[in-house]
């Protein structure tokens, strides 16, 4: 286990520490100088009690130096006066030896010493868009909120990123295994989100901190890409305190709720819809739009490399609702024949026109497949997928007249409040 942590970076609580430190310093020397000021002398350094207030200062800095000046033993005056600088000379060399330990531990391990000190944080598991995604929205409510991110792949591209905002700390390792949890000072920790790209992993840390620390569990919240897992885990009741969530269904049921249904209750026929991509993302819509645009619609025609075979699972997994017929295409949505195809199970012209939701796992075969199918179907409504919008796609969708819909945006829509907050429930 590693760490990437930049110098003087997110050391958090460490400023408050710092101020301690040196009230306790600020102190002995006061201690020792105020020994000499009450007329206790050193046996090697006889007049220093008679001297200036700077050279008072001076000796007694000297306590703090090993192997440097011989000032001898505490020597006449007052025993009051005595027994502080009798408490110098014991204290002075004692903060410098932590001091040197300190300095010692940082540079053999500069992640230990740092995560010692975390309190009141934020465990983040994941470094991917999406855990990119939830820490800015995190930093824009809670700038002072410690973060402590967790990924395994010392060389993902999104580690630079994080890194660079404030009060964030890197720790390399797996999130669900052993010795990652015992550095993750879970006896102290806000709340923990699991945003990695494995969902076994995820359940299984949030399954592991719940049985260290109970009291924490509905402070974790849990991504589940897989859907169908995410309904298995729900309908049998596993780990119920945990609050879990998709990111495709968050979504798929804005986009239906605010997109799709409004357009389809204004066309006065049953409708077509056109999925071109048919993996999580696509088949999460489908379910959608089966609970809320129920009578609404007439055929859906599934695009993908993998169409039949998806389809099937689906089926199998979620079922096809009565009342619409479903045809698949197993072909390339990049390739112009597989519009060919589709225009002739579609019909021509088909009214109303057909409703074209682009939702592969490339954002740039979305838009280019948008932009292609915008000059063919001039008056159908068409949707492109996208994890983010810049402004090029914003310009280019509002030019060619079809839509962008931003899983990121959506998602941060359907983002609740309490999943920022102590608590995730």
């Amino acid at each position: 286990m590693s760490t990437a942590l930049r110098p003087f970076q997110a050391l958090g609580g460490s400023w408050r520490w710092l101020f301690w430190r040196v009230l306790v310093f600020v102190l002995v020397v006061a201690a020792g100088v105020t020994g000499l000021d009450a007329g206790v002398g050193m046996s090697e350094r006889p007049g220093v009690s008679a001297a200036g207030f700077l050279t008072k200062v001076y000796y007694t800095l000297g306590l703090f130096v090993f192997g440097g000046l011989d000032l001898g033993v505490p020597r006449g005056g007052p025993p009051w006066g005595r027994a502080l600088l009798w408490l110098t000379y014991f204290a002075a060399p004692a903060i410098t030896t932590s001091a040197l330990v300190e300095g010692v531990l940082v540079l053999v391990r500069p992640h230990a010493w740092r995560l010692r000190r975390l309190r009141n944080h934020v465990v983040i598991g994941g470094c991917g868009r999406l855990a990119l995604l939830y820490l800015e929205r995190l930093r824009e409510r809670f700038p002072k909120r410690q973060v402590l991110v967790v990924e395994r792949r010392t060389d993902h591209p999104l580690l630079e990123t994080m890194s660079e905002l404030s009060r964030t700390q890197i720790l390399h390792g797996d999130i669900s295994s052993e010795a990652v949890l015992k550095a993750l000072r879970l006896d102290r920790v806000r709340s923990v989100v699991l945003l990695t790209g494995d969902d076994y992993a995820n359940l299984d840390a949030a399954s592991r901190i719940c049985q260290i620390r109970p009291d924490l569990s509905r402070r974790i919240l849990v991504h589940v890409s897989d859907i169908r897992l995410l309904r298995t885990i729900e309908k049998r009741g596993i780990l119920p305190e945990v609050a879990k969530f998709n990111s495709y269904r968050s979504a798929a049921q804005h986009l239906v709720a605010d997109t799709l249904v409004p357009h389809f209750q204004l066309t006065k026929r049953l409708d077509t819809v056109v999925l071109a991509g048919f993996g999580r993302f696509g088949q999460t819509v489908l379910d959608e739009l089966q609970h809320q645009a129920a009578g609404l619609l007439q055929t859906v025609v599934i695009i993908d490399l993998e169409a039949e075979l998806r389809t099937m699972v689906f089926a199998e997994q979620v079922g096809f609702a009565a009342g619409y017929r479903h045809e698949t295409v197993d072909a390339d949505l990049r390739h112009p024949a597989t519009w060919q195809r589709v225009q002739e199970m579609i019909g021509e012209p088909a009214t109303p026109r057909p409703v074209f939701i682009l939702g592969s796992g490339d954002d740039g075969v979305n838009i280019r497949t948008a932009l292609w199918l915008s000059s063919k179907f001039t008056d159908a409504k068409i949707v492109a997928r996208c994890f983010d919008q810049s402004s090029f796609t914003r310009q280019i969708s509002q030019e060619c007249g079809f839509e962008i819909v931003s899983t990121a945006e959506l998602l941060l829509a359907s983002m609740r409040p309490d999943w920022l907050a102590a608590d995730t429930r």
